[in-house]
């Protein structure tokens, strides 16, 4: 994100007024240290800012998309989640993948290569693997992102 330079300049005039207003916006959010899921470790507190760009990277390869429907959630993601996607046209078989069928269609699904065509496999035994033999891969999926 990069902000216009009218943008800069109303901030620099708001943190003026307002001592205690920052004038450069934060680089993510504070990564405060490391919490145990098991046994307990010690609190020790970290200062680093933690973005998506710094899990991620920032390549204009790298983009998010949310998520709709409930076809992937043995896979643990659920609508509303934001998976972050590396673009590439190709896929490795299990990999997740954003797929295009039928030149309009885009789905998250698993990616198989079957004898004659491609396999979308969801995550969800309510729904029906998908097989296409005019599949296009837009992007594998690096990441997921929710809200609690």
């Amino acid at each position: 994100m990069k902000l216009t330079s009218g943008a800069q300049k109303l901030l620099r005039i708001l943190s003026e007024n307002n001592p205690g207003v920052s004038s450069i916006p934060p680089a993510g959010i504070p990564l405060a240290g490391t919490v145990a899921a098991g046994l307990p470790i010690e609190a020790v507190e970290n200062k680093e800012p933690l973005s998506l760009t710094s899990c991620f990277g920032n390549g204009g390869d790298i983009f998010a998309l949310e998520v709709r429907g409930e076809s992937m959630i043995e896979d643990g993601i659920h609508s509303g989640d934001y998976v972050i996607c590396r673009r590439t046209p190709v896929a490795d078989d299990g990999q997740l993948v954003i797929a295009l069928v039928d030149n309009e269609n885009a789905t998250l699904k698993r990616f198989y290569r079957e004898k004659t065509c491609v396999r979308l496999q969801p995550a969800n035994e309510d729904y029906q693997p998908l097989y296409s033999d005019n599949c296009r891969i837009e992007a594998v999926v690096i990441g997921l992102v929710r809200e609690l």
